[in-house]
C-alpha cells in the first residue's frame, strides 16, 4: 500500500511509498486500512482498493493516512460491537453512522483522483481538505445564472433537514457545513464551472445515496460514460449535464429510468456524439420524471418504455440524430404538455396517437423526413397552442377536424407537400402565425382569415397556388 501523506490537493500523480506510521497519521495504519477495506469493499472491487495506482486505491489511502476526520472514526472502532463512532447527526437517508461518513469521503475522494488523472482541477474546491466536514467541499462564486442568484457554492454543498425545525429560515441558512448542530437532509454535487475534470467518473459515484442534485458543465476533458451504478442514487432529483467535452457520452444508465424521485434530466450542447436512450429500461408506476431535456448528438431510436413515464411533462429532443418512427406509445404521455422533436431524422407517418395527448400544448415535428398524411386526431388536441410540421415529406389536405383546434395560435406547415385548401383554418380565432409557404395549397384564402385578430400576426404564405384577392380582414393587421 501507498501513503498519501500531505496530499491534501488534487494531484494528477503520486510517487509515495509504503505505508507506515512515518507517513501517515498516528496509529495503527495496517488495522485501519484494513478496516476500511472491509467497510469499502461493498461498493468498490477488492482488487482496485489494494491498487495503488488507481483512483480507488489512491482515494482508500488518501482515508487511512491523511484524513483525520475519517482516521479518527477508524482509530474509534468499537471492540466489542466493531461498530465505528456515530457522526454528530448524520444523513435523514444514509444515517448517522461512522461507516457512512467514511465512505462518503472516500467516494468524494475517488472523484477526485479518477476526474484529475492528467492534471490537478482548476480549484481544488477544498476536496481532499483533511480536516474539513464533506459538507464544506466547495467554494463560493459569484454567477447570476444560479438558482441562488450570487450565492453559488461550487462542489458539495449540504442541505438542512427542515422537518427538525421549529421555524422558519432563509434559503442560505438551509446550506450546512456539517452536521455539529442539524441533521442534514441531503448533499447537492455542483461542478457547473470550467475546472478540467479530466477523466471518467467512477462507479462509486452512484453510492452518494444522499445526493440530491448533480450539475457538471464546461468540463472539456471528462470522457466515457455515466456509470449505471447511478441507479443506486436514491435520492437524485436532477441532473444537468451540459457543455462538456467530445470523449463524455455513451448509453445513458437504464437504471437511471428506475429512479422513482428524478424530476428532471437536462443533458445538451455536450462535444461527444455517442449519446443514445437505452433500448430497455425497467420504469416504476410511481416514477415522478417529468422533465427531459436532450439536446445533443443523441442518435437511436426513441424507445417505447418512454411512454411509461405518466407524469413526464416536457419531452424536448431537439437537434439530434434519432431515427426510425415515432413509435405510436408516444401517445401514452398523459401529462405531457411540451413535446418537441424538431430537428431529427425521423421517418414515417406521424402516428394517430399524438391525438390522443390530452394536455398537449407545444407540438413540434419540424424539420424530419416524415412522410403521408397528417392525422385526423391530432384536430382533438384542443389544448393545443402550436404546431409545427414545417420542412417534412408530407402529403394531403388539412384535416377537417383541425377546425377544432381553438386554442391554436401557431401554425408552421411550409415547405410540405400539402395541397387542397385552408378554408378550415378560418375558425381559428387565436391563430397569430401562419406559415405555409412552399407547398402546394390552392383556392382562394377565405374571407375571414384572422377576423378574431388584429396585433402581432406573421403570415407567409408564399410559394403556393392560392387565387384570388386578399381577404378583408388583413387590412386591419398589425
Amino acid at each position: 500500500p501507498l501513503s498519501m501523506r500531505g496530499k491534501s490537493e488534487n494531484e494528477a500523480t503520486d510517487t509515495t511509498g509504503s505505508l507506515s506510521d512515518a507517513d501517515c497519521l498516528p496509529g495503527e495504519v495496517d488495522v485501519r486500512f484494513e478496516l476500511a477495506k472491509s467497510i469499502l469493499s461493498s461498493i468498490t472491487s477488492p482488487d482496485l482498493l489494494v491498487d495503488e495506482s488507481t483512483p480507488q486505491g489512491k482515494a482508500i489511502r488518501w482515508i487511512v493516512c491523511d484524513d483525520s476526520i475519517s482516521v479518527q472514526l477508524l482509530e474509534g472502532q468499537d471492540p466489542a460491537t466493531g461498530n465505528l463512532p456515530k457522526q454528530k447527526h448524520g444523513f435523514r437517508l444514509g444515517g448517522d453512522a461512522g461507516e457512512a461518513q467514511v465512505t462518503r469521503r472516500y467516494i468524494l475522494a475517488t472523484l477526485s483522483y479518477s476526474t484529475s488523472q492528467s492534471s490537478p482541477w482548476n480549484d481544488s474546491l477544498n476536496f481532499l481538505s483533511p480536516d474539513l466536514h464533506e459538507c464544506n467541499w466547495h467554494r463560493n462564486y459569484t454567477r447570476g445564472n444560479f438558482p441562488f442568484g450570487d450565492f453559488d457554492p461550487v462542489g458539495m454543498f449540504c442541505i438542512i433537514d427542515k422537518g427538525k425545525l421549529s421555524s422558519p429560515i432563509s434559503i442560505h441558512e438551509e446550506f450546512l457545513l456539517n452536521d455539529e448542530n442539524y441533521p442534514l437532509r441531503y448533499l447537492e454535487l455542483n461542478l457547473r464551472i470550467d475546472n478540467d475534470l479530466n477523466g471518467p467518473l467512477p462507479l462509486e459515484i452512484g453510492h452518494l445515496i444522499d445526493c440530491k442534485a448533480i450539475g457538471l458543465e464546461n468540463n472539456l476533458r471528462l470522457t466515457g460514460p455515466l456509470p449505471q451504478t447511478m441507479g443506486n442514487m436514491t435520492s437524485l432529483f436532477s441532473m444537468a449535464l451540459i457543455l462538456n467535452g467530445p470523449y463524455f457520452g455513451g448509453e445513458l444508465p437504464s437504471s437511471l429510468f428506475r429512479l422513482k424521485n428524478l424530476t428532471y434530466i437536462t443533458i445538451q450542447f455536450n462535444l461527444g456524439k455517442d449519446w443514445s436512450l437505452p433500448s430497455n429500461a425497467q420504469i416504476s408506476d410511481d416514477t415522478q420524471l417529468e422533465q427531459i431535456v436532450l439536446k445533443n448528438n443523441f442518435s437511436g431510436k426513441i424507445p417505447s418504455w418512454i411512454a411509461k413515464l405518466k407524469k413526464l411533462q416536457v419531452m424536448d429532443l431537439t437537434m439530434n440524430n434519432f431515427q426510425g418512427v415515432i413509435p405510436e406509445a408516444i401517445g401514452d404521455l398523459s401529462s405531457v404538455k411540451y413535446l418537441n422533436l424538431m430537428g431529427n431524422n425521423f421517418t414515417g407517418a406521424i402516428p394517430s396517437s399524438l391525438g390522443k395527448l390530452p394536455a398537449i400544448e407545444v407540438l413540434n415535428l419540424g424539420n424530419n423526413a416524415l412522410q403521408g398524411e397528417l392525422p385526423a386526431p391530432i384536430g382533438n388536441l384542443r389544448t393545443l397552442q402550436l404546431l409545427d410540421v414545417g420542412s417534412n415529406e408530407l402529403t394531403s389536405t388539412i384535416p377537417s377536424s383541425f377546425a377544432n383546434l381553438e386554442s391554436l395560435k401557431y401554425l408552421v406547415l411550409e415547405s410540405n407537400r400539402f395541397n387542397g385548401t385552408v378554408d378550415v383554418l378560418e375558425s381559428m380565432k387565436n391563430l397569430t402565425i401562419l406559415l405555409t409557404r412552399s407547398n402546394s395549397f390552392s383556392g382562394a384564402l377565405p374571407d375571414g382569415f384572422f377576423s378574431g385578430t388584429s396585433d402581432n400576426v406573421v403570415v407567409d404564405i408564399g410559394d403556393n397556388e392560392f387565387t384570388g384577392e386578399l381577404p378583408s380582414s388583413f387590412a386591419n393587421m398589425s
